[in-house]
């Protein structure tokens, strides 16, 4: 190539090139900016897709598992078998859950571990242990979950039925009530059982709404709602959830109790609470007559009287 000399002794070709240099670079400098910007948009949008598909299955998770235990616990009063051990529980929910992940989003994965179930401070809730970990299919982008929730057992979506009645005494679920005939009165080893026969209860787990339960006691209205919706109160001498499966009358947990309506008057009988008509021998105790109205009666003991305010 010939080369061009001006006045000043240097080349157009060499301007040229310097000129070009900059622009070059300056092209090379917005097309990687801009690769740059699509990929960190792409990733913000997985990012943003990933947490919101964890939370979308930490739902999931809950319903799960109050789904799993209504289930469970209408098995076991219509079939009159125990659940052995809590884990059983555990595989029931993990395979549920097993089914969500393969139908929930193909475009990322989804991996949850139910690691385990306890009872909580509130007999009316559990405790739930799960790892969930939610991933772009290239693993990438991660979101993992270590969590412990409560899970209320008192949904009214997915009832959840009292086991142990059922478990003790062999009586037939109606509907949502037990009808124990003289099962009842047979599990009872103390004097007068047959104050409980032909028994019929609601075991659908229903919480007491009163807070100060001695409000029982304020008006006959006031306890023979409790009585007619069947309610369920913390008591630290009944049983949790998780012994009610397993067929247990001895629990360490902070468990629940109820009321169990008796049908026949007399000066004193067995005591009128669950975990004391249901308990195996010897636990059961009798209580004193409590007249409600014409038609309803307790037997309760002194503990117990004070506690509901009667």
């Amino acid at each position: 190539m010939k080369i061009i000399n001006d006045q000043k002794g240097f080349t157009t070709s060499i301007l040229l090139l310097i000129l070009l240099i900059p622009v070059f670079l300056l092209l090379v400098i917005t097309i990687d900016e801009y690769s740059h910007n699509v990929n960190n948009t792409v990733e913000n949008l997985e990012s943003n897709q990933i947490k919101s598909i964890s939370e979308d299955f930490e739902n999931e998770i809950l319903i799960v598992t109050k789904e799993s235990l209504h289930n469970i616990t209408y098995d076991i009063v219509t079939s009159k078998r125990s659940v052995t051990d809590k884990d059983t529980i555990r595989r029931y929910i993990q395979n549920r859950i097993n089914e969500k992940e393969i139908h929930y989003n193909n475009n990322f994965l989804i991996d949850c571990e139910i690691k385990d179930l306890k009872s909580s401070d509130n007999p009316f809730k559990i405790e739930l242990y799960y790892l969930l970990v939610v991933s772009t299919k290239d693993n990438k982008i991660k979101n993992s979950k270590n969590e412990q929730k409560l899970v209320e057992i008192t949904d009214k979506r997915f009832p959840v039925y009292d086991p142990l009645p059922t478990l003790k005494t062999g009586a037939t679920l109606n509907g949502n009530y037990l009808e124990y005939g003289n099962q009842l009165s047979g599990h009872i080893n103390i004097n007068n059982p047959d104050a409980y026969l032909n028994t019929i209860q609601s075991i659908i787990i229903k919480e007491c709404p009163l807070s100060d339960y001695s409000q029982h006691g304020n008006s006959n209205e006031t306890i023979l709602s409790c009585l007619n919706n069947h309610y369920y109160h913390n008591s630290h001498d009944g049983m949790c959830i998780f012994c009610r499966l397993e067929n247990k009358t001895n629990c360490n947990h902070f468990g629940f109790e109820t009321l169990i309506i008796p049908t026949k008057l007399s000066d004193d009988a067995p005591a009128s609470i669950d975990h004391v008509l249901l308990n195996d021998i010897n636990n059961q105790y009798p209580g004193n007559l409590v007249s409600i109205d014409n038609n309803t009666f307790l037997y309760l003991d002194n503990g117990h009287k004070s506690k509901y305010g009667l």
